[in-house]
């Protein structure tokens, strides 16, 4: 995976990730959409055939992009660990 800066402004945040599709877009442009101070969040992948999705987030007032981004990111974190524990428990009751 490599990640390019498109855009960088104070509230605003483009960016573009090599080697990802839909379903990690989707899930960050869902998890950024819960931050209340995030306006927009949303990504276009420009080429059907090649996985360079570009990222787009722009935040209300002042507030940061990339801090909403890394909050988004560990969200996602937390979470895959949550269900992962879920799940083998879930494994082990049925066994």
């Amino acid at each position: 995976m490599e990640i390019k800066t498109l855009k960088d402004l104070k509230n605003e945040l483009k960016i573009e990730i090599s080697g990802e599709g839909h379903t990690f877009c989707n899930l960050l442009q869902q998890t950024l959409l819960e931050d209340g101070d995030v306006e927009i969040a949303g990504y276009d992948q420009p080429h059907p055939l090649f996985l360079t999705p570009i990222i787009y987030i722009r935040m209300k007032g002042d507030k940061s992009p990339s801090k909403a981004l890394q909050k988004a990111l560990t969200k996602i974190r937390e979470r895959a660990i949550e269900f992962s524990e879920e799940f083998a428990k879930s494994r082990k009751s049925a066994t």
